[in-house]
């Protein structure tokens, strides 16, 4: 695959603030900024990581994204339209080439739909199952290394590593462009991580995809990213592509970030110092 020069995905000042009701004796209501003026792109074929701690911001940008949240201000453009200005029926319609992964991959599956039923759900509701419907589930299942037999099981019949293939399936029927992956292996086993990382490498090759990948390890991002976006306290502290990060990390937190991923060489371990990210950008 040749990436193209073409932006998939511009977001440009992205703000998302949440309204609470105000603490004891407080009557004003509680504003809590959980993404600040965040802005990025992703150019077609290639894999943005967007890497930050738990609170950082980086599932509400996903969730903005693709709409399950109305931003608070800024623009979210797929393909020079801004997804945020759609109405409903526009972006049902936009919403079949953007499509989303969620982190856990049990609580994002029906339990009481067979995995046929789950993976043909948005191709009835797109009025696209009649045409080569059964076909279609058929052949998601062999792209995702799942077997025939497995359609006709439920989701608490399979590991996580399988419901975790369930969802990429059912993201994929429609045909997208582009997947939103919210930490799509963080609650996996290791060696799962790897088997899924490697399916979501390939099909992005065989299926010319674009990916944005949120995770809150940096040694997770460096086997899929084209480029790696760092977030905390609801701001990007640095963007660059893969190689300058891991080479040549220009935030104090990118490095304590890359400081606290392990070692795998046992001769090595002990000899990386530990970097721990200043107080006063935690309170940006």
């Amino acid at each position: 695959m040749n990436p193209s020069d073409d932006v998939v995905l511009r977001v440009s000042g992205l703000v998302k603030d949440f309204h609470g009701a105000g603490g004891l004796g407080r009557r004003e209501a509680r504003t809590t900024r959980a993404v600040d003026d965040v802005s990025f792109e992703i150019r077609e074929g290639r894999t943005l990581g967007l890497v930050g701690e738990s609170g950082s911001g980086k599932s509400t940008v996903a969730r903005c994204i693709v709409r399950l949240l109305r931003p608070t201000a800024g623009t979210v453009e797929f393909r020079g339209r801004d997804l945020a200005a759609l109405s409903k029926r526009h972006l049902r319609h936009a919403r079949q080439d953007l499509q989303m992964v969620f982190q856990d991959p049990y609580a994002s599956l029906d339990p009481r739909l067979t995995v046929n039923e789950i993976i043909a759900e948005p191709l009835r509701i797109h009025g696209r199952y009649r045409r080569g419907g059964t076909e279609r589930v058929r052949e998601l299942l062999d792209m995702v290394g799942l077997k025939p037999e497995h359609a006709n099981r439920y989701p608490h019949e399979f590991s996580g590593g399988q419901r975790q293939r369930v969802g990429i399936a059912r993201a994929l029927a429609l045909e997208p462009q582009l997947l939103v992956l919210d930490e799509p292996v963080s609650a996996l086993d290791v060696s799962i991580q790897a088997q899924v990382i490697n399916l979501l490498r390939e099909l992005q090759e065989r299926l010319d995809l674009t990916y944005l990948f949120i995770a809150h390890d940096l040694d997770v991002v460096r086997h899929i990213s084209d480029d790696i976006a760092v977030m905390r306290g609801g701001r990007i502290v640095e963007a660059a592509d893969r190689k300058q990060i891991f080479d040549q990390p220009q935030h104090r937190y990118t490095q304590a970030l890359l400081s606290a991923v392990p070692i795998k060489d046992p001769s090595q371990r002990g000899t990386k110092q530990r970097i721990l990210p200043d107080e006063e950008d935690a309170d940006r």
